[in-house]
């Protein structure tokens, strides 16, 4: 029996057939591959396991250093996830391309898992990102037509440089989520951004752009805005907008959502966990539910596409 998917969008009419004519056997074929990845991490898992577990018996046992011992039951058990997910990784990868691809390309958009670079100048220039990254790694871009507004999207992950007292070196992240850029069919003007409220922190400009009132108490207390034009800042963040925009927060399972307007052009930043990923490797590849998890998050950047164009 063919299984139906569930959509609002009149975009996914038709999916469900597709998806059993044309990936579902693609998907059985495979699992073969995906249940002898199983296997090998699971006994690579075990394996490793056992080996760490019993130094740290001998630790405990022969030592007076039970923490040290206690330690390496810890690096036990991650070793074995580690070593599990490293069998499992190819196929994990190929099941996400080759879904995503599939939900993607059936409404006409594109994806792309790996991404070398991505321009992020403007989000700088707009203050929706930190200006100094001293490292930055972009995967995932979905980008497409919606209804005339051209999308692009990308996961990023930002990290900044530090030294310690003694010299060494550390990572810290600054930033991972979601870049997204809606181009509309119709223009905007001057430059409008909204930042998330930094309390006594708060500034009275932001490069070019003074601080905009917001209309609404509520969102007052959430964002603070700045724009180059007062009265069509004022115009574009009415309490509607401002609303879908906590709704795509919530939309994405994001947090500190942040935006501006440039000309045209509506950037967003938005803190997210990773999107479009494969699912468990325990459970059959074919499975609808595999499926219907990644076409609810294309559904859902579909959601953003409409919610800006009705607000513009």
């Amino acid at each position: 029996m063919m299984h139906s998917f569930r959509s609002k969008h009149a975009e996914f009419d038709g999916f469900s057939e597709y998806f059993a004519r044309d990936v579902r056997p693609i998907l059985k074929d495979r699992d073969a591959v995906r249940q002898a990845a199983v296997r090998k991490g699971l006994i690579g898992a075990v394996l490793s396991t056992a080996v760490l577990l019993s130094v740290s018996s001998l630790i405990i046992l022969y030592f007076d250093n039970p923490m040290f011992g206690i330690f390496l039951v810890g690096l036990a058990m991650m070793s074995g996830f580690v070593v599990f997910g490293a069998s499992t990784n190819s196929i994990r990868k190929e099941t996400k391309g080759r879904i995503v691809s599939s939900v993607v390309e059936y409404i006409g958009w594109t994806f792309d898992a790996d991404v070398i670079n991505y321009d992020i100048r403007p989000f700088a220039e707009l203050f929706l990102i930190p200006n100094r990254i001293d490292r930055s790694s972009f995967e995932d871009r979905l980008s497409g037509q919606a209804h005339g507004a051209q999308f692009h999207a990308v996961e990023a992950h930002f990290e900044r440089r530090t030294r310690d007292s003694k010299g060494k070196t550390r990572w810290s992240t600054i930033f991972r989520g979601q870049l997204m850029q809606i181009q509309f069919p119709t223009r905007t003007y001057g430059r409008t951004i909204v930042l998330r409220e930094k309390g006594l922190f708060q500034r009275k400009k932001r490069g070019d752009m003074k601080r905009i009132g917001l209309a609404d108490p509520v969102f007052e207390k959430i964002f603070e805005a700045y724009g180059t034009d007062q009265v069509e800042g004022r115009v574009i963040l009415d309490p509607a907008f401002m609303q879908r925009m906590v709704d795509l927060e919530a939309a994405v399972s994001g947090k500190n959502i942040r935006y501006g307007f440039d000309a045209d052009t509506l950037f967003i930043a938005v803190e997210t966990r990773n999107q479009f990923e494969a699912g468990s490797m325990f459970s059959p590849l074919a499975r609808p539910e595999r499926t219907q998890a990644i076409l609810d998050e294309v559904g859902a950047v579909f959601d953003i596409v409409d919610a800006m164009l009705a607000a513009a």
